[in-house]
């Protein structure tokens, strides 16, 4: 079975993770946190960053700092189709701003941010899907009044404005999970260049403490990583340009091969390169994803299908500060797109059979 996700294991990873382990330091101390937070600064170009235990936990980070940073914000615009985490973490304190999720741009496969009435009491959760970039740039343009943050667990290579994420905005959010572009295992990290944020960030990732050890004068969470995982991470952040490079040549391969097909249709960018995270492909007129499992299942292929609009999840029924809105577009996406293997280890066997198999499928039903 060809998976739909495999980390990308260096000869430094693996060095790195060993001497952790060998030098005792392997819980929330040791020397690689800081070289790892370094190398994020200098390749975001940012003042500070923030190792924590997951993109989740950066994300609620996120959703701290904004509070802390702008307490008058009253509404937060997010998109309709994205992994739960981006929800939930803005939603864990039970603040009593207005989350409003819009609807899904049927090119771009993310939110559509256009037309929207905000004013300096909103702030935009910015989320690109499968690492497809948003233009903050041109955002704030549209809207200079409101607030940026964004959850960037999904675009860790891409750029707009030919900047790195988060450029624009005030912090972004990433994730080092196992199936992301860079992996510590689990791990995450928050990225600001504000000076109150990150020392607001980093108190409260570590208990709340004061500058007075055990004494703490504010709730906080245990959201540190460990040096082991910062380890793993030091490797990878040497070596992302070579992962980078891998990712780009099987990206443009499948957008060679697959995009001029008349029944399927590619994320396109909008001023801005995508972080080549995830491939998928949007097949017209699709019976639903459970059909096309089933096929690539069969013939040795994982994959995995585009998120579910915030309805299909019961739970956000439940929450009065969650405003659903129009889902049309998030629904199409869901039932007609197809995520692929995209690891940066496909090799040029498995990805031949990967899109042989994408052709036989959609030959198929025509």
């Amino acid at each position: 079975m060809i998976p739909i996700y495999a980390p990308y294991l260096t000869k430094k990873t693996m060095k790195y993770a060993t001497d952790a382990l060998r030098s005792g330091w392997i819980s929330s101390h040791g020397k690689y946190k800081k070289m790892s937070e370094d190398l994020l600064c200098e390749q975001f170009d940012c003042a500070h960053a923030l190792l924590v235990s997951n993109g989740t936990c950066a994300t609620h980070l996120l959703a701290k700092a904004l509070r802390f940073r702008h307490p008058n914000i009253n509404r937060i615009i997010a998109p309709n189709n994205c992994y739960v985490a981006a929800w939930n973490s803005f939603l864990f304190d039970g603040y009593d701003w207005k989350i409003q999720l819009i609807d899904s741009d049927l090119k771009t496969w993310n939110a559509d941010y256009s037309n929207i009435d905000a004013d300096e009491n909103t702030a935009f959760l910015i989320v690109p899907n499968l690492g497809n970039m948003i233009n903050v740039f041109e955002l704030k343009k549209l809207y200079p009044k409101s607030v940026f943050v964004e959850d960037n667990c999904e675009g860790f290579f891409g750029l707009y404005n030919n900047k790195r994420a988060g450029s624009e905005s005030e912090c972004i959010s990433l994730s080092f999970f196992g199936n992301k572009d860079l992996t510590s295992g689990e791990g995450g990290a928050v990225l600001t260049s504000n000076l109150d944020i990150y020392e607001y960030i980093k108190k409260i990732h570590s208990q709340g403490q004061s500058k007075e050890r055990y004494i703490h004068d504010e709730m906080g969470y245990n959201y540190r990583m460990t040096n082991i995982q910062a380890a793993i991470l030091y490797g990878q952040l040497q070596d992302a340009e070579e992962i980078r490079e891998k990712k780009c040549d099987i990206f443009e391969t499948y957008r060679k091969e697959l995009g001029n097909m008349s029944s399927v249709s590619l994320q396109q960018t909008n001023k801005s390169t995508h972080s080549n995270w995830m491939f998928g492909i949007r097949i017209h007129n699709s019976t639903g994803y459970k059909h096309a499992k089933s096929f690539f299942t069969n013939n040795r292929i994982e994959t995995r299908p585009m998120f579910y609009p915030a309805s299909a999840h019961s739970y956000l029924k439940d929450y009065r500060q969650v405003e659903i809105g129009n889902e049309r577009n998030s629904s199409i996406l869901n039932k007609e797109c197809l995520l692929l293997p995209s690891y940066p280890g496909l090799t040029k066997e498995e990805l031949e059979h990967i899109i042989a198999m994408v052709k036989k499928y959609i030959g198929s039903k025509n």
